[in-house]
């Protein structure tokens, strides 16, 4: 993510999650409302890894987003307030791990 200056933020409705596939990225699009003004996001997915365990034992590693995203709910959108068509998932930060 570039260091694009984000200094609003406002909810936004989860339209559509599309799975690429194992090879390929998660992409999700949002809608989002400023000053009567509907926008529309579409961001990559970024993925952490999560520890399997079995009990106390760590067995392997699965990726999992770090944004939970169900298509109709909301997430927090953070945009730049003099040009809201630049805007981000808030937490969807950091490197894509594939």
């Amino acid at each position: 993510m570039n260091k694009e200056k984000y200094d609003s933020e406002c909810l936004g409705i989860v339209k559509e999650i599309r799975n690429n596939g194992l090879d390929f990225p998660t992409t999700v699009t949002v809608e989002y409302e400023v000053d009567g003004i509907k926008y529309v996001l579409k961001e990559t997915l970024i993925l952490k890894s999560e520890t399997i365990k079995l009990g106390f034992l760590p067995i392997g590693q699965r990726q999992m987003p770090k944004v939970k995203c169900i298509k109709g709910e909301s997430v927090i959108v953070l945009y730049n307030k003099n040009n809201p068509e630049k805007s981000h998932i808030k937490v969807n930060d950091g490197i894509i791990n594939c």
